[in-house]
């Protein structure tokens, strides 16, 4: 009967002690399976960087978005400063089309793309589509990012034009924009 105890005993501390070095090796692997996404999607991200074309390496970095919705948050807020880089200069050379095109696909990739709202607003006011305009800025305003203050600040100048100089009723918009967020 003792032997039948100890040699239970052995078994259950055996048995934990598999159990744990399985525990372990999974948590080892998850780990260095993220360190190789995140390798890639720097080496990637590098790639694209060097692209001068500004056409080119946002197309660049839609694709990415759209291929790596996961990807680690530092490198997507690098990511996004050329993003926010390439549509200020789009916009400077005063190229609409690129970036209709390349907004609306960063869009459908994140939906949460607070800078592609914001340039998704300017081509929509551009194109004097005061109403849809005014509700891509309102996104732009409600997702936290670095153009969120001047999505405010061009959903108000439009609001203001198309009501009277009144922001009177502006709550209505964004909080459409925000159901759609959603």
């Amino acid at each position: 009967m003792r032997a039948n105890k100890c040699f239970f005993r052995r078994s259950l501390c055996f048995f934990t002690l598999v159990i744990a070095f399985g525990v372990l090796v999974g948590y080892a692997q998850d780990e260095t399976l993220a360190e190789i996404k995140y390798k890639e999607d720097y080496d990637r991200l590098q790639k694209i960087v060097s692209v001068t074309q500004p056409i080119k390496r946002a197309e660049q970095l839609v694709a990415l978005y759209k291929e790596r919705p996961d990807m680690d948050s530092k490198l997507r807020d690098y990511a996004d400063s050329f993003f926010i880089k390439d549509m200020d200069s789009l916009t400077t050379q005063k190229n609409f089309v690129a970036i209709r095109g390349i907004t609306e696909r960063a869009l459908k990739a994140r939906p949460q793309f607070g800078e592609a709202y914001f340039f998704y607003g300017v081509i929509l006011k551009n194109e004097k589509k005061i109403d849809e305009a005014m509700n891509a800025f309102a996104k732009c305003y409600l997702v936290k990012g670095p153009l969120q203050t001047k999505g405010k600040q061009q959903l108000d100048i439009a609001y203001r034009a198309t009501h009277k100089g009144s922001l009177i009723g502006q709550d209505k918009i964004i909080k459409n924009a925000q159901a759609e967020l959603k």
